[in-house]
C-alpha cells in the first residue's frame, strides 16, 4: 500500500516526507485513501507553518 504526502512548497520549514508516518513538525493529518481496486493506502496532509491555508 502506498503512502502519499501532500505538503506546501516554499514553507518556513522543510517538511519531513521521508517516512510513512506523521513524523513532521507541522503535525500532519493522516487520512485513509482508497485506490480504485479497493486497496487502502495513506494520505499524509502537511500543514503550512506560515498560515497560507487560512487565506484560501
Amino acid at each position: 500500500m502506498a503512502t502519499l504526502h501532500v505538503h506546501p512548497e516554499g514553507d518556513q520549514v522543510e517538511h519531513d516526507t521521508s517516512t510513512d508516518g506523521p513524523d513532521c513538525i507541522c503535525g500532519p493529518e493522516v487520512r485513509p485513501a482508497e485506490h480504485g481496486d479497493g486497496r487502502i493506502g495513506w494520505l499524509i496532509v502537511h500543514h503550512s507553518l506560515d498560515g497560507r491555508e487560512l487565506a484560501e
